[in-house]
């Protein structure tokens, strides 16, 4: 049986942080039958590569300079209902997976999820934090285009984003021509394709 969430992990020529990233999926509450996890990285580092066999987690091997095409690297490998991102220097919380199976599961047509973050420094100490206090459902993004696009906005943050596969096709087209930027393209593709944006107010990613 497919997985109902894939997680598309990246790393581009930096080993730092994958490792924390990685055993932030591990400690997730959601069930592992329920997500798989695709690591598309441009090198080869014991301690991650570790964690990716040990959870029989996949690795794709990319040395693409732009992000959206090491992106879809991943993307292209997913097979879950719900893709989403988690840069190498960013983490889950151990609720996220959940909440974001919970989201798609409980909202009818619901094509994009964006969550608020904890800023944290090295030392995993609170620096600060991104998001409204409140869940937003958007029905129409003209009338909401100021909470979408004002700081905080709902796409800061790649790391805090889930798509639906129904997105993931129109999102790959966009991906394999952007550079950088993912986290907006990813947005304005689910602005533009009719579906349900949902910006929740959990901070979910650190």
């Amino acid at each position: 049986m497919d997985p109902y969430i894939s997680v598309v992990v990246t790393a581009y020529n930096r080993k730092k942080y994958l490792p924390e990233a990685l055993r932030s999926l591990e400690r997730q509450t959601l069930d592992k039958t329920r997500f798989e996890v695709i690591v598309v990285k441009n090198f080869e580092d014991p301690a991650s590569d570790s964690i990716i066999r040990r959870n029989g987690w996949r690795w794709v091997y990319s040395d693409e300079r732009s992000q959206g095409r090491f992106t879809l690297a991943g993307v292209e490998e997913a097979r879950g209902d719900v893709i989403t991102f988690l840069e190498d220097d960013d983490m889950y919380v151990p609720e996220r997976l959940q909440a974001v199976e919970r989201a798609f599961e409980e909202t009818r047509d619901l094509v994009y999820f964006h969550n608020a973050q904890v800023v944290v420094d090295e030392e995993g100490r609170v620096v600060g934090a991104n998001g409204a206090g409140h869940d937003l459902l958007v029905d129409d993004p003209a009338v909401h285009c100021r909470e979408l696009f004002v700081d905080p906005g709902g796409f800061h943050n790649a790391s805090s984003i889930a798509v639906s596969s129904a997105l993931a096709g129109r999102l790959a087209g966009a991906l394999a021509g952007v550079g950088k930027s993912i986290d907006l393209v990813a947005m304005v593709v689910a602005m533009l394709s009719g579906g349900r944006m949902l910006l929740g107010g959990g901070a979910l990613t650190m």
